[in-house]
């Protein structure tokens, strides 16, 4: 996990210090009347840090979880410290396309994971018999609310305890080569007869490292199939870091 500490001036404080909160704190409004485009940026700049978007029809930012134990740290101390733990939402029409690799199951019966679970973007479209993991405290509480088992845990330190799985959905972290850990690591939690798709980003598929060549070797091994998601599939949740799906059976 990446952590980095931001630094805020006293006038950008004063207009988050004053902000509106609606909607449980998932919805921060200024209050402050109009901004010149370079204050707006500073402050958007920390809204943004804290998991907050512009959103237009809402007059304010939106957040997926209520920040404001960070708000009160930030005015605090003036730094915000940030972890990149990897974690964009995976949009809607990526989900159906992980679904028409690997189509949802016909029973209840059924034994399905999802690791870096989120907030659930996945896992709302899934049924049978479910468990989530997801490293994030807070977006853990979050899926406890809509789902029965959740683990609040590494997924690389997971170890099924009551047989494999049928069915793996996942959107791993990115950073130094994570997805390729988290998707072999995924693969060891399959029952045979099992099928898993990830979302990868392209870098394993290109790169000459003895990490990214070995995983190339690894999944043609197991017959893997791939194909690259659509440019800026990602935008909607805050990167355009190329992409694809990976497939692949025990």
């Amino acid at each position: 996990m990446l952590t980095k500490t931001l630094k805020f001036d006293d006038d950008v404080l004063e207009i988050i210090r004053g902000m509106k909160w609606e909607k449980d704190g998932k919805i921060g409004k200024l209050a402050c009347g109009q901004l010149d485009r370079t204050m707006y940026e500073k402050v958007n700049k920390a809204l943004v840090s804290m998991g907050g978007k512009w959103n237009r029809s809402a007059g304010g930012h939106v957040f997926a979880l209520d920040p404001r134990g960070q708000v009160e740290g930030l005015l605090e101390s003036g730094t915000l410290t940030t972890e990149k733990d990897g974690f964009f939402e995976t949009p809607k029409a990526v989900v159906k396309m992980m679904f028409d690799l690997v189509p949802l199951p016909k029973s209840d019966d059924a034994t399905i994971l999802e690791p870096s679970a989120g907030l659930g973007a996945i896992a709302r479209h899934l049924r049978g018999r479910l468990t989530l993991i997801e490293k994030n405290p807070q977006r853990c509480k979050e899926l406890e609310r809509h789902f029965d088992h959740v683990l609040c845990m590494d997924f690389l330190e997971y170890l099924p305890e009551d047989g494999k799985f049928d069915l793996i959905y996942m959107n791993p972290p990115f950073e130094n080569g994570q997805d390729i850990d988290h998707v072999i690591h995924a693969h060891r939690c399959l029952a045979n007869g099992g099928i898993m798709v990830s979302v990868m980003c392209e870098g394993p598929f290109f790169r000459r490292d003895r990490k990214s060549r070995e995983f190339r070797q690894w999944l043609q091994t197991w017959h893997g199939y791939s194909e690259s998601l659509p440019a800026e599939s990602f935008r909607s949740s805050g990167t355009d870091i190329n992409a694809r799906l990976v497939r692949i059976a025990k």
